[in-house]
């Protein structure tokens, strides 16, 4: 598959409410300080709470 395609189906790939929540959670890790204590786990719990998620099973 050549690059131009790639880029085709990229732009036409609909994200799933899973894929935009992983989103979410990657940016958050990602625009963590240096010194930071947050962890994964405790931001996927603020998500939850914020998100009205009960666990990422059950979560589509």
């Amino acid at each position: 598959m050549q690059l131009i395609e790639l880029v085709e189906q990229a732009r036409a790939h609909r994200m799933t409410p899973k894929e935009r929540r992983e989103q979410r959670l990657s940016l958050i890790m990602g625009l963590r300080g240096a010194h930071s204590t947050l962890t994964r786990e405790k931001a996927k719990e603020v998500l939850d709470d914020t998100e009205g998620h009960v666990d990422d099973e059950n979560y589509a």
